[in-house]
C-alpha cells in the first residue's frame, strides 16, 4: 500500500495555525514513509474568483506531478479548512488513478462551505467534530466521520518533573484572565511567572523549530491555559476538542480552563483533572491558581497522569489506525509496533511514578 499525502503545510507557510500539520506529517513519515505533495496556493485566481470554475480547475498548482506505483495507492488531502480539498484538481488526470481518495479537515468549518465541485472525487472525509460530522451526512452525500486531532506524542511529549514556568497561555484564551494574572503574577515583588504570547503577526520564522520549542516550553510549565471554543464563528456553537489541550497533556501540563462539551468529547477527557475548570467568580481566581501552584504533589500526579493518558491514546499514531479502520485498510507492522512501543512506555512511566 502507497500512501500519498497532499498537505498544506507547503515550504514558505510559515503562519503559526499550520503548525498542527507538523507532528502528523512527521507520524506519516515514520510509520507509512509516505510520499508529500505540497499543492503551492495559485495567485491568479485572486483576481477572477467568480470565474474559477470556467478559467481554472484549481486553487493550487503541482510543479511536479507524483508517479504512483503498483497499488493500492491511497490519497490522503490534509488542510486546515475545506477550500485545501480544491487542492485535488491541481493533481489533473493523475487524480483517478488513486484507488482511494481521503480528506481531513483539521479545525472548524461551515459544512457550507465545502465546495460541491470536489466531494465527487472524494470517497471519504474525516473531521475533528463530531457536531460537524453529523451536520454533513445529513446535508450531503459524502460518508464523513468524527477523528479529534492528536500529536506525536512519542517524539514530543514529557513528564518533566523540573518545571520552572507556572502558568503559560497562547493564542486564543480569556481575556479576563489574562489580564488578572498578568497584573499579578508578572509584577516585580511577585516570584510567579506567567508565560504568555505578546504579538499577534500569525507568522513564524519556521515552523518545525517554532513547534519543538513550543513543546519544549510546555514541558517546562506547571500549568496551561486551555478553553472551550464554541464561541469561535467558524466553530458554529459546537465545542470540539482543539490542539492545545493534546500538546498540553503530552507535555505533562496541568491544564486549567474550560472543558469543551461537544459530542463525543467526554469520552476523550474521562480522568481526573484532565481539566481543571476555573471559578466564575473572577474575585475567586487569583486564591484558586496559587492554591493550584502550592500543591506540588498535585501538579505532579497531574502532570504523569495527563502525559500517561496521552501515550494509551491521544497520539496521531492510535488516530490513523482508526481512520483505517473506518475506510477497512490494511494495518502496518510498522504501525502496531509504533503503538506497542507508546504502551510499554506508558506502563515504565506507571512503574516509575509508583516507585517515587
Amino acid at each position: 500500500m502507497n500512501l500519498f499525502v497532499l498537505s498544506e503545510l507547503y515550504p514558505g507557510n510559515k503562519h503559526v495555525g499550520w503548525s498542527v500539520l507538523y507532528p502528523l506529517e512527521e507520524v506519516l513519515s515514520s510509520t507509512f514513509n509516505a510520499t508529500f505533495i505540497y499543492p503551492l496556493p495559485n495567485n491568479k485566481i485572486q483576481l477572477l474568483r467568480r470565474y474559477r470554475h470556467r478559467i481554472f480547475k484549481s486553487w493550487y498548482k503541482i510543479d511536479d506531478l507524483p508517479t504512483l506505483d503498483q497499488g493500492p495507492n491511497i490519497l490522503l488531502v490534509i488542510g486546515l479548512g475545506p477550500r485545501f480539498l480544491l487542492s485535488i484538481h491541481a493533481l489533473n488526470s493523475v487524480l483517478k488513478k488513486f484507488d482511494l481518495r481521503i480528506g481531513y479537515i483539521l479545525d472548524g468549518f461551515y459544512s457550507s462551505h465545502l465546495d460541491r465541485d470536489v466531494m465527487p472525487y472524494l470517497d471519504y472525509l474525516f473531521v475533528i467534530c463530531a457536531d460537524l460530522a453529523d451536520a454533513i451526512n445529513r446535508s450531503t452525500k459524502l460518508s464523513t466521520a468524527f477523528l479529534p486531532l492528536a500529536t506525536d506524542v512519542l517524539k514530543l511529549g514529557s513528564n518533566s518533573i523540573h518545571r520552572s514556568i507556572d502558568i503559560i497561555s497562547y493564542g486564543r484564551t480569556d481575556p479576563k484572565i489574562h489580564k488578572c494574572l498578568q497584573r499579578n503574577f508578572n509584577e516585580e515583588h511577585n516570584n510567579r511567572i506567567y508565560l504568555h504570547s505578546t504579538f499577534s503577526h500569525p507568522e513564524v520564522f519556521n515552523i518545525q523549530e517554532h513547534t519543538k520549542l513550543l513543546f519544549k516550553i510546555l514541558s517546562r510549565s506547571k500549568i496551561s491555559l486551555c478553553f472551550e471554543a464554541s464561541n469561535v464563528e467558524r466553530f458554529q456553537g459546537y465545542s470540539p476538542i482543539l490542539m492545545r489541550w493534546f500538546e498540553s497533556w503530552s507535555s505533562g501540563c496541568t491544564v486549567v480552563g474550560k472543558k469543551p462539551f461537544g459530542k463525543g468529547v467526554a469520552n476523550l477527557i474521562n480522568w481526573q483533572n484532565s481539566t481543571i475548570e476555573v471559578p466564575d467568580n473572577p474575585a475567586d481566581w487569583l486564591a484558586f491558581f496559587e492554591e493550584l501552584l502550592s500543591d506540588n504533589d498535585g501538579l505532579i500526579a497531574n502532570s504523569q497522569r495527563n502525559y500517561r493518558e496521552c501515550l494509551n491514546r491521544h497520539d496521531w499514531r492510535y488516530r490513523i489506525k482508526d481512520m483505517f479502520k473506518v475506510l477497512e485498510l490494511p494495518i502496518k507492522e510498522n504501525l502496531k509496533n509504533e503503538i506497542a512501543f507508546l504502551r510499554q512506555k506508558s506502563i515504565v512511566n506507571n512503574m516509575n511514578f509508583i516507585k517515587k
